[in-house]
């Protein structure tokens, strides 16, 4: 498993971000070098990027070096400032919050005429048809139906590049998952229906692996969880009246089997039972043991007793 989360500001900025980003030219006509910072997490076959700086200009003319590199289209979205970018003869001026997504492989010029604080995704090229991948020769902005699901992207960019670090690798290749996902309408052009009916189902999944990295946290409560998701709690129990649960039937579902995994886990055998139990946010340990029962219909310590471990 590679580094999680990479880090440059000031000289190590550009040699960071031609190698995330290709055979691209950065051109600072005034920033001095010690504004400039550059975050990035690998997240399965995603990446996301965080770029703050003063005001320069990237020129992407020969973006693809070698063809071992990563193939992916790419997502901004300005969270601070004001651009524009040029492509295949059309000029598209983007800011507050509003995304653009073009193909880094296709010659374009990149001017960030003021401070700006941009979130970056890399999607691969290959989760997606032919038929939007040939389409995309020219910058695109999405329909006035996704203007919700843009905040709902950024504030999930956002999340995600703060807590890879500390994410598992399983747990950062399900979130890489869900940005592909939410980049789809836009790639695919979707209609609005078909964004309207898809929509749930990619908040449904980023929610999951939200509540999954989170199972420690006792006050794991759907309101926590919707101001997390840049939604109203209605929005998640919309989201889980699709699998016919609850949220709170989730999160102790959730629990429960993560409890049962570490209950028969050799490298869990030195952990008491309290001890895995207080880790996923249970409160007491007799709470915790007549819910394992009731879930398994066995005792906590007996399971453990029978995957031969205490």
């Amino acid at each position: 498993m590679g580094v999680a989360v990479e880090i440059a500001d000031g000289p190590d900025f550009p040699v960071l971000a031609q190698k995330l980003f290709g055979n691209v030219r950065l051109h600072f006509p005034q920033a001095p070098a010690h504004a400039r910072r550059l975050t990035s997490a690998v997240l399965g076959e995603a990446r996301v990027s965080e770029l703050e700086a003063g005001s320069h200009a990237v020129f992407g003319e020969r973006v693809v070096r070698a063809s071992h590199d990563p193939d992916s289209l790419k997502l901004l979205i300005q969270a601070e400032g004001s651009s524009l970018i040029t492509q295949g003869g059309r000029t598209v001026d983007f800011g507050d919050g509003m995304p653009v997504l073009y193909d880094p492989t296709q010659a374009y010029t990149l001017i960030n005429r003021t401070h700006v604080r941009l979130m970056m995704l890399q999607v691969p090229r290959h989760a997606f048809s032919r038929v939007a991948l040939a389409s995309l020769l020219t910058p695109r902005l999405p329909h006035g139906a996704l203007g919700g699901l843009w905040h709902v992207l950024l504030s999930t960019m956002q999340s995600s590049l703060r807590e890879a670090g500390r994410l598992d690798e399983a747990s950062r290749v399900n979130l890489g998952r869900t940005l592909v996902e939410m980049v789809r309408p836009i790639v695919e052009a979707e209609t609005p229906g078909q964004v309207r009916a898809k929509s749930l189902d990619v908040l449904l999944t980023r929610t999951k692996v939200f509540i999954e990295t989170h199972l420690e946290q006792p006050d794991l409560s759907v309101e926590k969880i919707a101001a997390r998701m840049g939604c109203t709690p209605r929005y998640i129990f919309r989201a889980f009246e699709t699998q016919g649960v609850t949220p709170s039937q989730f999160i102790w579902e959730a629990r429960l089997k993560r409890a049962r995994a570490d209950l028969g886990s050799a490298g869990c055998a030195a952990r008491s039972i309290s001890a895995i139990a207080f880790s996923l946010g249970f409160s007491s340990s007799a709470h915790f043991s007549r819910a394992f029962r009731q879930r398994f219909e066995i005792s906590p310590r007996d399971f453990r007793r029978s995957a031969g471990v205490g």
